[in-house]
């Protein structure tokens, strides 16, 4: 947890509540700042609270029988290997691929199967990456001791040592959220699509990538690619997405201009979730999708770099260090893992390309672990260093009178906010109240959901610790406190003119950063096509690269239209 929970209580002069405290709250018409995980919301902890974890063996095998499929092994020299396979890398093995380069990616995580109706994914180990690994780790210090922090300990006890799609990691004053999958991010994300205005994204790049060329080439090229496109007309009417009207109506009554915003959804598959011909998961706000109606880098990049025939794809392979030869190769040293985490084979891996986009997790492990134990000692003093969580928190907004069934997760509108120290990005995340919706149906009460992105300068940096032989981000203790008053400013010029019954305003930190960036940082760490400096044919093109914030949320959009800008311009330079 973020220091979040001081800044909500005395600093901004509001209570501590978690969402029954909030509704209890709300019932009385009171208006406060509180706390409460974006996973408890989401009923991944709600769920694991004091459930017995199922048998460790045999279980998933029969629930997913096609994670456990070998894997080919990768070839053990290869023109160009990409390390992840989230928005960078998919960007960059589709765009070395056509090339004519042969390309081998590396993902830690599966490859997981889609189904209109099969229970893919369960509130068990198929959601978290080895959870019980990361309790072992633990937090290095006694920060996140808090009740949400607590709960969420309780709810991975509970779950199996098992491949999940999500990694929770506990550093100094942060917990960090990262997906682990074919896809990475793009698997487990509600597909906001959303460009950064000129303003919030000149003050978070400082002139070293040019919005004006942004705007005209690579936020089109990266929409293309992706294939996002707004909600439409006949999907918005449903009534699943009433609180997305209800944000759109509430925005304009404040004065601001809400506009549609491109989502990164296969339409035609949540129409048919609407029509009953699949299982809700686009409309019923579900943690992770997997019937297709998200459109994840599977249906996007990823088969589209392995038609080419020059990329191909090896999920659960596990890079755990990097070293380079005199020739210079670079060296991985990979395992070959089960979805149990069982070590099948280690294999050693040699590149003439080395594309770092293993996420900003990922990649920071390992640059930082590289440069602090001498395998690649040329990495400067500025890698692990300018790492920002895209100044990320939440609002929910209680209306009285206004009742509603399951929600959509899709952010269809968006706005943004000018009038406070830094410009805003808004969009509404319209998520149910989950496991309230009983409390929520005594107060006639539903919640607006708004995702708040704060040009925020807040920074940590990645450390190298010899002992544990771990890599953790040092976050500044009170690193939220800007981003918290301005999400309850913001939520209370939402509240005050919504025009309907406002009985609460909630501010709600995530338990778990998700929008992490930063840590090799575009003319800092790297030159500003992510060269990474002090070695040659050695790229970042992922999260890692941006400096600490997207300027809008959510920054995959960002990320993807970096990423094509770089891609290109190492292909055309010849590296």
């Amino acid at each position: 947890m973020t220091a979040g929970r001081r800044i909500c209580g005395d600093e901004l002069g509001g209570v501590i509540m978690d969402r029954r405290s909030f509704l209890r709250m709300s019932a009385g018409g009171a208006v406060a700042a509180g706390m409460s995980g974006a996973l408890w919301g989401s009923g991944l902890l709600a769920a694991g609270r004091g459930a017995a974890a199922p048998p460790r063996r045999g279980v998933y095998e029969r629930l997913v029988p096609e994670i456990f499929r070998p894997v080919p092994a990768p070839p053990q020299h290869s023109e160009a290997i990409v390390i992840g396979s989230g928005f960078g890398g998919a960007v960059s093995a589709l765009r070395l691929a056509e090339a004519g380069i042969a390309t081998t990616v590396l993902e830690r995580g599966s490859r997981w199967p889609h189904d209109p109706w099969r229970e893919i994914f369960g509130f068990d180990g198929r959601m978290l990456w080895h959870a019980q690994r990361s309790l072992a780790d633990g937090a290095p210090d006694s920060t996140l001791t808090v009740p949400a922090y607590a709960e969420t300990l309780g709810a991975m006890a509970a779950v199996d040592d098992f491949g999940g799609i999500f990694e929770i990691s506990w550093h100094h004053n942060s917990a960090i959220l990262c997906g682990a999958a074919v896809g990475g991010g793009s698997v487990v994300y509600i597909g906001i699509t959303a460009q950064s205005e000129r303003t919030p994204f000149d003050e978070v790049f400082g002139g070293t990538v040019n919005y004006d060329e942004m705007a005209r080439v690579w936020y089109p090229k990266a929409l293309a690619g992706l294939g996002a496109t707004v909600v439409p007309a006949d999907v918005y009417r449903d009534h699943t997405f009433s609180n997305a009207r209800d944000f759109a109506r509430v925005a304009r009554s404040a004065g601001y201009q809400p506009h549609a915003l491109p989502g990164n959804w296969r339409w035609n598959v949540v129409r048919d979730e609407i029509a009953g011909r699949a299982k809700p998961m686009a409309t019923s706000s579900a943690l992770a999708n997997s019937n297709g109606s998200l459109n994840s880098l599977t249906f996007s990049y990823l088969p589209r770099a392995e038609a080419t025939g020059k990329a191909t794809i090896h999920p659960r392979h596990q890079v755990n260090g990097i070293h380079i030869e005199r020739s210079g190769r670079y060296v991985l040293d990979v395992d070959y893992v089960s979805p149990y985490g069982d070590i099948l084979a280690r294999r050693v891996l040699t590149t003439d390309r080395l594309v770092l986009a293993a996420g900003c997790l990922g990649t920071n492990r390992l640059l930082v672990a590289a440069r602090d134990t001498g395998t690649l000692p040329n990495l400067n003093e500025h890698i692990g260093t300018g790492w920002g969580n895209n100044g990320n928190g939440n609002i929910d907004i209680a209306l009285g009178g206004t009742r509603k069934d399951t929600q959509s997760a899709v952010g269809a509108q968006g706005f943004f906010d000018t009038d406070g120290p830094f410009a805003r990005a808004v969009v509404n995340s319209t998520f149910s109240l989950g496991p309230l919706d009983a409390a929520a149906a005594a107060l006639d009460t539903s919640a607006i959901k708004v995702g708040i992105t704060s040009v925020d300068h807040s920074r940590g940096t990645f450390r190298y610790h010899r002992d544990t032989g771990r890599v953790v981000l040092d976050w500044p203790a009170a690193g939220n406190g800007d981003v918290a008053a301005n999400c309850m400013r913001i939520g209370h010029r939402l509240a005050e003119h919504s025009g309907l019954p406002v009985s609460g305003v909630l501010y709600e930190p995530d338990l778990t950063w998700a929008h992490c960036m930063g840590g090799a940082t575009l003319g800092t760490a790297c030159d500003e096509y992510g060269r990474v400096k002090g070695y040659q044919n050695l790229y970042v093109n992922d999260g890692a690269m941006l400096p600490g914030s997207a300027a809008a949320s959510n920054p995959s959009l960002t990320i993807t239209a970096v990423a094509e800008r770089n891609i290109a311009a190492i292909i055309a330079a010849g590296g």
